[in-house]
């Protein structure tokens, strides 16, 4: 796809330290809802909050493995265009969301009522279809704009990612059928989630390519 005419393209400083605001606000929020126990009865608060630990690690897993995930894809940008920014928002609106369902989980787990569980984590799956839809839409609209990327292999990244992203609404749809009968189970389905694309991620970065200048180089 040609550039389009008369749209101002900019480089990905702005977008990319925006984002990483909100995932570190995201993140945050996450440990505000680990309660302290009352005094007198720590050992006994501690052990009887585990459910909140559970949802603390299975969303902070979750919001880090799509941190992770977006620093991957913006490597290989090195312009956007408004569409790209506000594409980015849909994936921003979706890691905003995951304390929510988080607090939820916690609370259900606590009380021991199974609709209640099963409700939780239901909620929980709105967050992961929103970032399955909008990394889909995101990375093919990348692909039909090699003008905004780096190199010529990251239109074919692109699109596998395209079709990684999308894919995960299988698990997620697995996980929230699951969530009717062993809402604990669907809780290690979104974990086994993040846990994979924190390590795909972790060994997919691309190295600058020769002869190019890092933002530390170019004062």
């Amino acid at each position: 796809m040609a550039p389009r005419p008369n749209v101002r393209l900019a480089d990905t400083d702005r977008i990319e330290g925006f984002s990483d605001a909100v995932f570190a606000i995201a993140i945050t929020l996450l440990v505000l809802d680990l309660a302290i126990p009352r005094p007198g009865d720590f050992a006994a608060d501690l052990l009887g909050d585990w459910p909140s630990y559970l949802a603390y690690l299975t969303a902070f897993v979750t919001i880090a493995g799509v941190w992770v995930h977006h620093h991957t894809v913006f490597t290989r940008v090195v312009r956007v265009e408004p569409v790209v920014v506000i594409l980015n928002l849909l994936v921003l609106l979706g890691v905003s969301l995951i304390p929510w369902p988080t607090r939820l989980i916690g609370a259900a787990l606590r009380d021991g009522r199974l609709s209640d569980q099963t409700a939780a984590v239901v909620v929980f799956a709105v967050p992961s279809v929103i970032l399955a839809v909008a990394w889909f839409v995101l990375s093919r609209a990348l692909a039909a704009r090699p003008d905004l990327l780096g190199a010529s292999d990251d239109v074919a990244f692109m699109e596998r990612n395209a079709r990684t992203t999308v894919l995960t609404l299988v698990p997620t749809a697995a996980a929230t059928g699951l969530a009717f009968v062993a809402p604990l189970g669907s809780l290690a389905i979104y974990l086994l989630i993040s846990t994979y694309f924190v390590a795909r991620n972790s060994q997919s970065t691309r190295p600058p390519a020769p002869g190019s200048v890092s933002a530390g180089d170019s004062d």
